[in-house]
């Protein structure tokens, strides 16, 4: 069976799982909020877009928030509680705003539980594709549902499922036999 193991012992994924049993796909919650070290280039971009964040709020207590945020990034540390106000606007402007150095916050947020979060998930959907190797493709299909497709590819062994959304893309399942 090259590159496909038996239900059940493919690393990194579990043959039938739903997404909510993955410990990527879990919420935020998975992961405390812990200090976020930034290192000085990060700490510049960081406070930058915080505190023009901070001026586009009409909220008097988010705008408060990230002020705060500005004002930490700018000391080099965002404290454990306002990491969710950081990841919040660093998904916001990669989505609909205009980050001043993507490059930069992209590594930002891949320091933060999402951030982290995204990147196990990623790693869980490549293991799982490379369990496809050498094998015949026989179908694929895309399907749109609110907020998230849905990526099945079948091949002559077996059945990968892949949810793909804005908070990345997950192993939905993956059936082998």
């Amino acid at each position: 069976m090259n590159g496909v193991r038996p239900k059940g012992e493919t690393p990194g994924v579990s043959c039938g799982r739903t997404p909510s049993a993955s410990p990527a796909a879990a919420g935020p919650a998975a992961a405390p909020a812990a200090e976020l070290g930034l290192a000085p280039a990060e700490a510049e971009v960081v406070f930058a877009d915080a505190a023009t964040f901070a001026r586009a709020m009409r909220d008097a207590n988010a705008q408060a928030r990230y002020v705060r945020l500005a004002a930490a990034a700018a000391a080099g540390a965002v404290p454990a509680d306002l990491v969710p106000a950081l990841e919040t606007m660093l998904e916001l402007l990669f989505e609909k705003g205009r980050p001043s150095n993507r490059a930069v916050l992209q590594t930002v947020f891949s320091k933060t539980p999402r951030g982290r979060q995204q990147s196990a998930a990623a790693r869980e959907v490549n293991a799982a594709l490379r369990a496809l190797r050498g094998q015949t493709l026989e179908d694929l299909r895309l399907t749109a549902g609110p907020n998230q497709h849905t990526l099945v590819i079948e091949t002559d062994r077996c059945r990968l499922t892949l949810e793909l959304d804005s908070t990345g893309a997950r192993v939905g399942s993956l059936e082998t036999g």
